[in-house]
């Protein structure tokens, strides 16, 4: 349900530009192919597994970056998606906020992550096929 997570726990010089989604949200962008996902979480939490399709962006990798280093391979035309662990994971917020910066537009936050993701019974992978 559209709207379920209140944006006002951002502040305004984070909110702008950043729109956070539920579970049932982050299900249909994945599942009609419109959302290119994020995973914000650590390379070996990435490689033990992810949304498959994701890229893997760790927050602390991508910092200093100019958005191009980081953005290659995100396709154009599609929302971004962004997630880490769960709710209680600020990281893939963080990241949202450094790609905003940067002019990423249709950048989205799914707060549920990971946690959310396999606790519905949606699909995953393992292994990193990035590099």
């Amino acid at each position: 349900m559209a709207g379920e997570y209140a944006q006002g726990f951002i502040s305004g010089k984070t909110g702008p530009g950043i729109i956070l989604i539920t579970p049932a949200e982050a299900e249909d962008l994945f599942a009609g192919g419109q959302g290119a996902f994020v995973d914000a979480r650590s390379r070996a939490d990435f490689s033990a597994g992810h949304i498959p399709g994701a890229k893997n962006l760790p927050f602390e990798e991508a910092k200093g970056k100019a958005i191009g280093e980081f953005t290659a391979g995100i396709p154009r035309g599609k929302s971004v998606v962004i997630y880490c662990s769960g709710k209680d994971c600020s990281t893939g917020l963080a990241l949202a906020v450094l790609l905003r910066d940067q002019r990423l537009e249709e950048v989205r936050v799914f707060m549920g992550g990971w946690a959310e993701w396999t606790a519905a019974g949606l699909p995953t992978e393992q292994g990193n096929d990035q590099e």
